[in-house]
């Protein structure tokens, strides 16, 4: 209506007397802004801000009637502006914060509503609860991806000392998680520090797209046999297995026998192996007989999927359960080197990174020599000992495990607890223990593995989306 009134070339909706009092809502995001200066205190009337993803590392200025500031995706380390008593929800999720930053947040805006920080830099539980606790008026409070959601019963302490709170982490704190929060209330269970270890357990359950990654490693292996048919003058043989081959599945004549196995990078970048899976014509036969009788229209092609891998274990036979070490906590030299790493900022990098899974092929041993064949061996020289132990054929060495592929597993499940973690065995004790009755799972329902050159980067490597389905949001306890 000003517009029309005043036309649209009025030195009047131009001017900044005009402009900066009339916005209500600012996005701003991806502009690469570097600060919020004094300046923006004119947009008096700005109740809604968006300064994601740029390069903001403090908030120094704000609008004077603030209400939401979304400031996503900075690297954020310190708020030192006004206090603004407006102002009802901040997003300052994927940042730098620490316990400094949270503590000025919270002596500036002390009518929050709803304050996400998750995947920043807070790792204990002291850094979050003494600084909210004072935000009578919280009641929804996101800390996913923080070092300090890794922590032992993160959730029910939480909910005990925040007794405000209504959802945590997009979860509604239900009946048995607020009953939960009263026990330790009663146990007069105090803010304890981070335990010396934590425990995981590794579960696959699905290995999928395993063939692709046999291809290139059969064709290495029906040339070595073409190689080794020919290096004995048999070329006719040769060519008749060749023929043969055209008839037969290559990767099926070439692999069987052979066996896979999977390999998982631990947070101190240790690697954890499993025992082999054998890969069995028989069993590929059988699977492919069963398929078709369900009646899938296409059976599928041998080694292509390995299903029931739940009973996976070690190369010794023990389960895949770890107890990782997050007790130590970091320290930096006077320039800022980092002398000694956090235990628990190791472990989140981890977890935020992704299991990094690789696929080692073992090819089928040689075959032994037919009965009645002879190998020759060297004569001994005249005048030398003839020692028939050292001259008598040994036995081919066994085959080198190949690095086949691999992939990443994401572990929001780690980074987003849904649970309190409190059994019934801890509920009829008197105090709270020091770890869960059960370790925390990775449960890889399903890996869809890749060849090794196309092994991306786990910051990077991204599942498909399928046709006609649209990218479903991440939930919380997903694995």
């Amino acid at each position: 209506q000003f517009v029309r009134q005043l036309g649209p070339r009025s030195p009047h909706l131009s001017s900044e007397q005009f402009l900066k009092p009339f916005f209500r809502h600012l996005a701003l995001p991806g502009l690469s802004i570097r600060e919020l200066d004094d300046d923006v205190a004119r947009f008096s009337k700005l109740v809604f801000l968006d300064v994601s993803r740029n390069g903001l590392t403090s908030i120094d200025n704000l609008p004077p009637n603030l209400k939401y500031l979304k400031a996503y995706n900075n690297p954020i380390t310190q708020i030192s502006c006004k206090a603004s008593p407006s102002l009802c929800f901040l997003g300052i999720g994927f940042s730098r914060l620490a316990a400094e930053g949270l503590e000025q947040a919270t002596r500036r805006f002390k009518n929050l509503l709803s304050l996400d920080v998750s995947f920043s830099q807070l790792a204990s539980l002291q850094e979050v609860v003494l600084p909210l606790g004072p935000l009578q008026r919280l009641r929804h409070l996101c800390l996913g991806g923080n070092p300090v959601s890794l922590l032992p019963f993160y959730r029910v302490q939480v909910l005990r000392w925040l007794p405000q709170l209504h959802v945590l982490d997009g979860v509604a704190a239900g009946d048995e998680e607020q009953a939960d929060a009263q026990l330790l209330v009663a146990w007069g269970t105090p803010l304890r520090p981070r335990p010396a270890r934590v425990r995981i357990a590794i579960q696959f359950q699905r290995l999928g797209g395993a063939r692709a990654l046999l291809e290139s490693v059969a064709e290495a292996i029906v040339a070595a046999k073409r190689a080794a048919a020919a290096a004995a003058g048999e070329e006719a043989a040769e060519d008749q297995a060749a023929a043969a081959e055209q008839q037969q599945d290559a990767i099926l004549e070439a692999c069987a026998g052979g066996a896979l196995r999977l390999r998982a990078e631990l947070p101190d970048g240790a690697w954890a192996e499993t025992a082999e899976v054998p890969l069995n014509a028989e069993e590929a036969a059988a699977a492919a007989a069963a398929a078709t009788a369900g009646g899938a229209e296409e059976p599928p092609k041998p080694f292509d999927v390995f299903e029931k891998l739940e009973k996976l274990r070690t190369p010794a036979g023990d389960a895949l359960y770890f107890e990782l070490d997050v007790g130590e906590e970091g320290s930096e030299g006077s320039s800022g080197e980092v002398l000694q790493e956090d235990g628990l900022l190791r472990l989140c990098r981890w977890a935020r990174k992704g299991l990094a899974v690789k696929v080692l092929f073992t090819p089928p041993p040689p075959p032994p020599p037919a009965e009645g064949e002879e190998i020759a061996a060297a004569e001994p020289a005249e005048g030398e000992e003839d020692n028939a132990a050292e001259r008598a054929p040994k036995a081919p060495e066994p085959p080198a495990e190949v690095d086949v592929g691999g992939a990443v597993i994401a572990l929001d499940s780690l980074l987003w607890h849904s649970q309190t973690d409190l059994g019934d065995e801890a509920r009829s004790g008197t105090e709270l223990p020091e770890l869960p009755a059960s370790p925390w799972r990775v449960h890889a329902a399903e890996v869809r593995v890749v060849p090794s050159e196309q092994w991306l980067d786990p910051e990077v490597q991204v599942p498909p989306l399928d046709d006609g389905k649209s990218q479903r949001k991440l939930r919380f306890g997903d694995a």
